[in-house]
Parts: structure tokens; sequence; C-alpha cells
């Protein structure tokens, strides 16, 4: 037994492969179709308590953010009351003294006194009254912004807050309040000691300070630092004591709204079985936790909520990490298992101040790519910001001159509405540079242009389709005619109703459409260049209003309603203008139309003030540096961020669900998998049985035998299969019949060639010859024939084609040229001429012979040859070691008539001294091709017959052809068939 027949025993047959593929077949389909039920199954799992947290999840986000805007307003009320006693004593002495003469009754008597000539001196009085730089917010405009607080706190019933209450969380508020305010008073006043230091330094280094003074001021020196150490201690006590009470107040108002929050949320369906969600704020400080709502929601996570990953990731929440860093890195839910149960906790950041943090996540998002297309305007920006920042120092110095005279106001100042209107320019030009410079035009066209295009077809869609109903109506009413179709009138009823209902659809999807052109929602470009132009108008609202409600559904209308959005800006245009003009530092504009600034909410901040904001709102550029984090953005985003919701999913119940259908699934998988198994092993021994005995046979050609007839086998593959061996194998006896008359013919050409060459003229000169057919025989020819007087003829031609055609020419050809020269004749044109008639006459137009002819006369050493459109020969000149293309040419043997091919061949000649060689070669060596295709050359030809042209002419010929067996990979030296492109003949003739 052979190594082939044990490999076919020990390796497995189709059927073993069949049956393997197979059951890899299906248990890879059933693989794939369980996960993808599997992760479908989780998915929708997902997106269904996604939908119901969707909901409740906002609802508490407004709640937390109502809480946060009532805590603000009840502790901003409190402040609001120190600040307006602490700024009218810091005004007071921007109040303008008015001399006026003494009134009242003494006053009128010494009036008509004077008047009537009497010696009475009348005197004057002088009083302070307020300028335009001594109003703030006045005590009733405190109590009217507490009034409306105060509304906001109603009990679960409606009803509103009883004093007692009141006066609790209003005493929280006021001791708040008390703490922030002392750690303000000591960092200011830190900083105005580091002031007064800084003025002190000076005059103690001075050389001719007298001792007593400077005692004194090394006195007060001392005094200044011990004042600085009190306060730098104040500043902690103070927050500590604001954060307590703060903390205090926070809880008083949730217990305060619980109830209400509790049936709110209730109604918004959250499963307080399954979902858990915890309100923080910046510092870590629990807010709001729905576990303290609903009993059943106090167990869920509860393990989790001391495990240390989860605290560990909860505690990152609240460290000193980069805000931007912190909500990016906290995206994605993080995955926990504690005592068989699945949880899945998500973070979402809650900022105060939705309009704004939207519009700056926006900016920040695409900041975030290398590429945002924003570089160009975002250095016009920074530009821009910075002749701001130059305009509203000057403002802010011009201010404090007209402080200081009291006398006029901003707005009536000349050089402050100079200034001003140079202020509108820059703002103006930034809006101007940013419709010039951003990179969304290209999508805002398309937008429009595919709006346009739809809303077109469906216009022309219902005319189409009014069209059509009008026909069908006329059908209904009048007869059809000749050779028309006929319907009946149900048939047409049905038909117009149809088209009713199509026209109806058309209808509301082109209302929808009208409806829709100005939606934003989803228009990313839009929402992204309205973040840019209206980032600084929606932080400027945010700091000078406290709104009476909060949340996400402002900024959702705002980008669905085109209205509104004109309504917000030009609110915003009118409050900067309000600021700009200078005339009011309490009283709003009172805008027309639809426009209110009551929508905004409480105006809790005095024209300077919001005037200062807007100044630092406008000086800062949207970017200032992406490596260091700073800029607008990254400034408010900070600022804004309020704290975080955590939000505990149980998933267990679910999870198990699917775990268990996964099984269950699987179960099945292997029944069928090995059902299937079984029938595909079945199948296979059917079909293998005729595959075996095809098989057989094939073994028995192996072995030689090509008398085997294949079985018919039917109509399907296996049939046509030895259908086709059949016909191979006939095939196969013609082909050996073939080859055997091939090398008949192989050896017969090789008898036709120089068995030996000559060796009369062996002192002379040494002879050298190479051949080698494609296809066994072939057309290339060469030969060494010797003459009388002891000359030697040598010639090379070759034949067009390959194979057995081009063979025979060549043995007629060779047959006829040593006959021309058994005759006598030597004149090499004359031959030629001979030749090339007999050819024309005898040959097809396709056939044709390159031909090469020369004589060497050993008594002068020269060469006379004459060539007929073959290969130019090469000379190696051994006195010089170069190598010389000798000259030929003219039209190859058999393609025209001898009245022109004559005029197209010279005889030529050429004397060789001792070392020279001369070498001829046929056309397939140097076409000669690689594996690659790349061709051997005959720059490759000279090459090495330069390099061994001083080697005797066997080895030059050996060289050669070694060297084109390496560069095809035949062995050419084996007789048969090969893999040539053509054959390859060639000559050497050196000189002694």
């Amino acid at each position: 037994m052979n190594k082939k027949k044990i490999l076919r025993t020990i390796l497995p047959g189709i059927r073993t492969k069949l049956s393997f593929f197979t059951a890899i077949l299906v248990i890879s389909i059933l693989a794939i179709t369980s996960t993808i039920h599997y992760n479908q199954q989780k998915n929708a799992l997902e997106d269904k308590l996604d939908t119901e947290l969707k909901t409740p999840l906002e609802y508490i986000n407004s709640v937390v953010l109502d809480l946060e805007n009532l805590n603000r307003s009840l502790v901003m009320i409190e402040e609001f009351k120190v600040r307006v006693r602490e700024k009218k004593k810091e005004l007071s002495k921007f109040k303008r003294t008015v001399v006026s003469k003494e009134t009242g009754f003494f006053g009128s008597l010494k009036a008509l006194g004077q008047s009537m000539g009497l010696n009475v001196k009348r005197g004057n009085v002088y009083r302070s009254v307020d300028t335009y730089f001594t109003r703030y917010l006045s005590e009733k405009e405190i109590e009217d912004f507490e009034s409306k607080v105060r509304n906001e706190l109603r009990k679960e019933t409606g009803a509103p807050i009883d004093p007692i209450t009141y006066e609790r969380i209003r005493s929280l508020a006021e001791k708040t309040a008390a703490g922030r305010i002392s750690s303000e008073r000591s960092r200011s006043r830190i900083q105005e000691i580091d002031e007064e230091l800084k003025l002190i330094e000076p005059e103690l280094i001075r050389e001719d300070l007298d001792p007593k003074k400077k005692k004194l001021i090394l006195s007060g020196k001392e005094n200044l630092t011990k004042e600085q150490k009190l306060n730098e201690k104040t500043i902690p006590e103070g927050e500590k004591k604001a954060l307590y009470y703060e903390t205090l107040l926070t809880k008083s108002l949730q217990n305060f709204f619980r109830g209400s929050y509790k049936d709110r949320i209730s109604s918004l369906g959250l499963m307080p079985d399954k979902i858990r969600i915890f309100a923080y704020d910046r510092v870590g400080k629990e807010t709001l936790d729905t576990g303290l709502l609903f009993p059943q929601s106090s167990n869920t996570g509860k393990k989790l909520l001391s495990q240390p990953d989860f605290l560990k990731s909860k505690k990152s929440l609240f460290g000193d990490k980069d805000v931007l860093g912190l909500v990016r890195d906290k995206s994605q839910p993080e995955n926990y298992e504690v005592g068989g149960r699945q949880y899945e906790v998500v973070f979402r950041p809650v900022f105060r101040n939705p309009n704004t943090a939207e519009r700056a996540r926006n900016i920040y998002e695409i900041l975030s790519e290398e590429e945002n297309g924003f570089e160009a305007y975002l250095e016009e920006d920074r530009k821009i910001s910075k002749e701001i920042g130059e305009i509203a120092l000057k403002l802010k110095t011009r201010i404090g001159d007209l402080k200081k005279n009291g006398k006029v106001k901003p707005g009536s100042d000349s050089e402050f509405r100079i200034l001003a209107e140079g202020y509108r320019k820059l703002i103006k030009k930034r809006e101007t540079r940013f419709e010039e410079l951003h990179p969304n035009k290209t999508a805002f066209e398309k937008a429009e242009k595919k709006w346009k295009d739809e809303y077109r077809s469906l216009g022309e869609k219902a005319r189409s389709t009014s069209k059509e109903t009008l026909d069908w109506e006329r059908k209904l009413k009048t007869p059809p005619k000749e050779g028309e179709k006929k319907f009946s009138q149900e048939e047409i009823q049905d038909k117009i109703r149809s088209l009713e209902a199509l026209s109806e659809e058309i209808k509301d999807s082109t209302i929808r459409m009208e409806a829709g052109k100005e939606d934003w929602t989803g228009f990313k470009e839009r929402i992204l260049n309205d973040s840019f132009l209206e980032i600084r108008n929606a932080a400027l609202e945010d700091f000078a209003f406290v709104p009476f409600k909060t949340g996400p559904s402002g900024i959702i209308r705002y980008y669905k309603d085109s209205e509104e959005r004109k309504i917000i800006s030009a609110k915003a245009k009118l409050f900067r203008e309000w600021i700009l003009s200078g005339n009011s530092e309490t009283d709003l504009p009172k805008p027309r139309g639809k426009i209110s600034f009551a929508d905004s909410g409480i105006l809790v901040r005095s024209r300077t003030e919001a005037e200062q904001v807007m100044w630092e709102l406008d000086s800062t550029p949207i970017l200032e540096s992406a490596q260091n984090g700073s800029g607008l953005v990254y400034d408010l985003l900070r600022k804004d961020l309020l704290g975080f919701n955590i939000i505990l999913l149980d998933r267990t119940e679910g999870y198990r669900q699917i775990r268990n259908n996964r099984e269950e699934s699987i179960r099945y998988a292997a029944i069928i998998g090995v059902v299937a198994i079984l029938l595909a092993y079945l199948l296979a021994w059917l079909f293998v049985r005729k595959i075996k005995l095809i098989s057989k046979k094939t073994e028995e050609i192996e072995r030689g035998n090509l008398d085997v007839e294949f079985p018919p086998a039917g109509y399907d593959e296996i049939g046509i299969l030895s259908e086709s061996l059949n016909d191979m194998v006939h095939g196969l006896k013609e082909r050996e019949e073939m080859r055997g008359e091939l090398a008949a013919g192989e050896e017969i050409q090789k008898r036709l060639l120089p068995e030996k060459l000559p060796t009369s003229l062996e002192d002379k000169i040494e002879l050298a010859a190479f051949y080698k057919a494609m296809a066994g025989v072939g057309g290339d020819y060469y030969d060494f024939i010797e003459l009388a007087g002891g000359k030697l003829a040598f010639c090379i031609g070759d034949v067009s084609n390959h194979g057995v055609g081009p063979a025979i020419v060549m043995a007629l050809f060779r047959a006829q040229i040593r006959s021309i020269f058994r005759r006598g004749e030597r004149n090499l044109k004359k031959i030629l001429l001979e030749v090339n008639a007999s050819l024309y006459e005898d040959t097809p137009d396709h056939i044709f012979v390159t031909f090469f002819l020369g004589v060497f006369d050993p008594e002068t050493s020269q060469v006379e040859y004459v060539s007929a459109g073959h290969v130019k020969p090469l000379f190696y000149d051994a006195s010089k070691n170069k190598i010389h293309e000798l000259p030929a040419g003219g039209l190859p043997l058999g393609m025209d008539e001898n009245s022109f091919f004559e005029t197209t061949i010279e005889r030529r000649s050429l004397v060789m001294d001792a070392g020279d060689i001369f070498f001829e070669y046929t056309d397939g060596l140097d076409e000669a091709r690689s594996t690659d295709g790349s061709f051997f050359g005959r720059e490759r030809v000279a090459k090495l017959l330069l390099a061994h042209g001083s080697k005797p002419a066997s080895e030059v010929i050996g060289r050669m052809v070694s060297e084109a067996e390496i560069h095809t990979s035949q062995n050419l030296s084996k007789p048969g068939m090969s893999s040539l492109s053509d054959d390859i003949a060639m000559m050497a003739i050196r000189k002694k």
C-alpha cells in the first residue's frame, strides 16, 4: 500500500467533510441567530427602560433645577436685603450736594423783606440728592421679588405656604446668606489689604524716612497682617456656615415638596423597584433620592451603594477633575454585579442654565474635532474679543469719571455714547464675520434644495392625483368611448376613494413639511451656528434674571419654533441696547408686541452689574486655547454644572429572562443541529456512491489505462462530470498519440540540424551553437555548411509562428539552401532572391522567414553576410573589449516579390581579428519571459557577451543558456515541450 492510499484511508472522505461542514453551518447559523436574538432582546429591554426613564428623569432634572432656583432665590433675597443696605452706604458717596435758599415761613418773610428794601439776609440750605449712580434695586423691588418667590412655595394641596414654615425656611436662607457675605467680605478685605501692603513696601525702603514715621508704618503693617490672617481664617468659617445652612435649607425644601414630587413621579410611570435616582450637587451633597419617596425603591441597589468600585466612581464626580473631561468620561454606563443581581449605573450631568449649557456643549463637541471648519472664525473671534476688551476698559474708565461728577448719566454723555456705538459695531462685526466664515453654508444649501425638491414633488403628485381623480369622476358620469376599457360603478368609486385618501395624505405631508421647514430639531448645523451666535446672549440673560421655570423644554421649543427664536433674539438685542443706552439702572424698557421680559423671570441685577458681565462675556474668546482648556465655552460649562444625577437600573429580571430564553434556544438548536448532521450524512452517502464509482475509474486512468469509460450518472453536476471525464479520456488518448508524433518530429528535426560542428577550420575559428523548440518541434533553424576552397557558410533563421507547420517550412528551407550551395552558387544576394521567390509562391501569406546568411573566408578572415529581416548580430571586438551591433536589415523572406525584396537587402562584410566573436541568435532569446513577465532583453545579451567574450565560444553559448534558464525558470537542455514563449537558436564564431 503506497502513501497515497494510506492517506486516503486515514483522511476524512466527502461524507464526513460534508457532514462536518453542515454541522458547522447549522451551528454557526444558530449561534448567530441566537446572538442576534439575545442582543435584540437586550436592546429592547434597554430601550424600554430608557423610554420609561426618560420622562421621570427629565422631571427630576427640572425638580433639581427648581429646587436650586428656589434655594438660590431665597438666599439671594436675603443677600439683597443686606446688599441694598450696603449699596446705599457705598453709593451715597456718589450723591450730589445741592445748594438752595432758605425756604419755609422764615424764608418767605426774609424774601418779602428783601423785596421791600430791608437789610435782611436769606441763608443757604445744603442738601444731598440722588443721582443716576446712587440708584439700585429698591427695597420695594426686593419685596416684590420675595412675594413672587413665596408664591412658588405651595403645599401639596396647592395652598400657599403658612407663615411659620416660610419663616423657618427664610431664617435658613438668611443664615446661608450671612455665611456667604462674611466670606465675600473677608475675600474683598484681603484684596484691599494686599493693595495697601503693596503701597507700604516702597515707603519702608526710603532712606530719608523719619524713624517715628517708619515705626508708625511698621505698626500699621503689623495690624494689616493680623487683620489679613483673621480674614483668612474667617473665609472657611463663613463657607462652612453657608454650606451647613444651605444643606438644611435644601432638605427643608425637599420635605416641603416631597409629596407633590412623589405623586408626579408616580404618574410619569417610574418603576421604583427597578430604578432609583439620586441627585447630587457639585460638592457631592445629596439633593434628592427616590428611595426616600418610594419604600419599594429604598432597597434598589442597597448593596451596590457600599461597593468600593461604585463609591470610587461616584467620588470621582466630585473631585477637582476638569468638568468637561468628567462629563465626557462619565458618558458611558457602568455595569456591576452584586449579590447575583445585575446593575447598570448611568451618570447624567445637570446644568444650572440649560439654555447656556446646551449651546456650550454643542460648541465643545465640535471643537473637540481636529478639523472642525471653524478655525478661521475662532481666530477672528479672538481678535474682536480683544478689541471689545479695549473699548470695555474705556467705558469702565468713563463711567468712573461720570460717577465722580454725578451730574450726568451715561446715556447723556457724548463720550459714553461714542464708545457704546463702537461697542455695537464690534458686536455686529463679529456676527458678520461668523456669517462669512462658518463652514455650514453647503449643508444649508443642500437642506434647502432637498426641501424644495420634496415640496415640489409633493405638489406635482397632488396635481397629478387631482387630475386623475377628475378623470375617474368623469368616467363615473359618462359612458366609456368605443375601444376604452370598461369599469363597473363600484370599481370607479373604489378608485376615486383611494385617490381621495391619497390626496389627503399628500395634503397632510405638505402641511407637515411647511410646518417643519423652520424646525431645527435634528438639524445639527443650524443648532451649532445658533450656539456660536447666541451663547453670550443666553449667558447674559442667565446672569441678569432668575427664571420661574427651568429645564430642557425651553431650548427644545426654541429649536422647534422660528417665532420663538425671533422673539428671544429680539429680546436679547433689546436687553443689550438697554445696557448700552445707559439711561436706567433698574427699569427695563417696555417692549411692544409679543416680546416680554417677564418670560425671562425676575431681573435681579442692576444695569451696571449686567454691563460688567456683558463686557466680560464679549471680551472673552469662545476658544482661547484648547490645550489649556481656556475660553468662554470652558468657563460657562464649569460655572453652570450644578451637579449629577446617578441612575441605578436593576436589570436582573430582564437579563435573567433573556438568559433563560437563550438557554432554551441553545437546547432547540442542539437538537436541530444533531438532526441536520444525520440528514447531511445520509444525503452525502447517496451522492457519494456515484462519486466513488467515478473515483475508482480515475484511479485506473492514473495507472495508465486509457480504455476506461465512465458510466452515465444523470443530468446533475455529477452526470456532467462523468460526461466530461469521458471526453477528457478521449482527449488524453489523442494527446498521447500526438505526443508520440511530436517526439518523432523532434528527433527528425534534430537530425536536420548539424549533428557535429565542422572541424576543418578548427585551427582558425571556434564554433558553438544551441537550439530549443518551444513545442518540441519548431521553426527556428541554424546550419554550418563547408564549401569548396576551405570556406564556411553559416546561417540562422526564424519561421513565423511555432509548432509542426513552421518545422516543415524550416525543413524545406534547409534543403533548398543546401541544394543551392551544392549547385555552386556563392552570391549571397542571389541565393536569398531564389529562396524568397520560392517561399512567396509556395507558402501562405502569414508564413515568412527572417534569415541571416554569412560566409567565412579563412584566408582573409573576412565574413561576408546578408540579412533578411533578422535580428542584428553582435560583434565582440577583443582589441577594444567592446560590443558592436553590426548593421543588418531587409525584408523577411516570403513577404513580397523579388522586385521589392531585392531593394531591401544588402551585402556587407567585416574582418575578424584574433579573439573577436561573431554572435547571432533568434528573437526567442531576448524575448524569453520570466515568471513575472519581464523580458530577457537584448541589453542583457550584450552584457553577457562582453563579460564572457574572452572565453571560448562554447562557454559563451553555455553562459547564455544558463542565464536564460535562470531567467525563465526552465530547463532548456531537457528534450520535449517547454513553457517558453518562442523557439530559441543561437550561434557563436570566435577567431583564434
